[in-house]
């Protein structure tokens, strides 16, 4: 906790109060640490204490366990409401409407005591979440430039694309829609940065035609359907949410493939932390509803 307040508050005096002890027990403490490891942790500066190295290694193994002792905390407090353990699941917006809804419902039918809490992202925004220890397991994708090494990665299945628009837009009534005839429409996509973004981006690229100059950014699927329903605005979805919402007359798929294929879906945990039993089980439910729809079943 002392290392966890010495870096959000970078002062002694009010790291000292934000854990409720007193700035000489909290030099003390820091004192024994820094003997134990045989290294310093903080350097003292007139704007006052940075990290070192070591520092920083300990902070980050400090909020870890902090992390683990706050999802501890929640399961007991489920557990002792009649529950039987908590599972934090995080997941990209393709994997909802069949692969996670899926597993959801089994898991819940099988298990119906355990809480689950669901928070659907980006993978660049889901990742870090996971490493901090927010979330329990993510469905999602790695992006280009991040380094798996702190992760356990199970790798599922790829996800198929597709450009939508409104029922009714004028792209439908083009015979032979081609890629260059959506470079002028206005397109809803993914943020800067994100595993989709860049493949759409280098979809273009391929297709010999700049990025579409025309962008609303935004990762929620509610934004992107309200606008798409109410303007001539174009987007790029999983395959999977655009079937979903065309069934209930939302959108449309436009008759167009973009060259590009994403990256395959993956469970995503974290190495070396041991997991409860009630999140083993969601994980074991998850493969096996994956591997019934590799076998078609």
């Amino acid at each position: 906790m002392l290392l966890n307040a010495l870096d959000q508050h970078r002062n002694l005096h009010k790291a000292a109060a934000a854990i409720h002890t007193t700035q000489p027990a909290a030099t003390a403490l820091l004192k024994q640490l820094e003997e134990g490891l045989g290294v310093p942790l903080f350097e003292r500066r007139p704007r006052g204490m940075e990290p070192t190295a070591f520092g920083e290694v300990m902070i980050r193994y400090a909020r870890g366990v902090l992390h683990d002792f706050e999802h501890a905390g929640e399961e007991i407090e489920a557990i002792s409401k009649g529950q039987a353990g908590l599972v934090h699941i995080g997941s990209v917006m393709g994997a909802m409407p069949v692969i996670l809804t899926s597993a959801l419902a089994r898991f819940k039918n099988e298990y119906p005591k355990v809480r689950m809490t669901l928070h659907v992202d980006t993978s660049d925004m889901l990742i870090p979440a996971l490493l901090r220890g927010d979330l329990d397991v993510v469905l999602g994708r790695l992006p280009d430039q991040f380094q798996g090494d702190e992760l356990e990665i199970e790798a599922m299945e790829g996800e198929p694309m597709a450009v939508v628009a409104r029922p009714g837009h004028p792209l439908f009534d083009r015979p032979m829609l081609r890629i260059k005839d959506l470079v002028t429409e206005t397109w809803i996509l993914h943020p800067t940065g994100s595993p989709m973004r860049r493949r759409i981006e280098q979809a273009l690229q391929e297709a010999s035609l700049m990025s579409p100059p025309d962008i609303v950014e935004t990762s929620s699927i509610l934004a992107t359907t309200t606008l798409l329903e109410s303007t001539d605005m174009i987007s790029v979805i999983p395959l999977d949410v655009a079937q979903h919402y065309a069934n209930y007359g939302m959108l449309g798929i436009l008759p167009v493939k973009l060259p590009m294929t994403m990256a395959k879906l993956g469970m995503l945990s974290r190495k070396g932390r041991e997991v409860s039993s009630a999140v083993k089980a969601f994980m074991r439910t998850l493969r096996e509803g994956m591997l019934e729809r590799k076998l078609g079943k």
